[in-house]
């Protein structure tokens, strides 16, 4: 089992944005999930600011184990 994690902003075109590219990155390489779990943060920048983001990962099988 491979895992691939996501991370994007918290605010919806953020969401959005994340929500293409994981469906892009399932279609284009025939991916069927086995697991997939999201988790709350925060991205630390220089100077002490911080952004949410939230955190996918989806757990599948590659194709060539099979």
């Amino acid at each position: 089992m491979k895992v691939r994690t996501f991370v994007g902003k918290c605010n919806m075109e953020g969401l959005h944005q994340m929500d293409d590219h994981i469906n892009e990155w399932m279609s284009r390489n025939h991916i069927v999930p086995q697991n997939i779990t999201q988790t709350f943060g925060e991205e630390r920048h220089h100077g002490g600011n911080s952004e949410p983001v939230i955190i996918t990962s989806v757990w599948y099988e590659p194709k060539d184990e099979f």
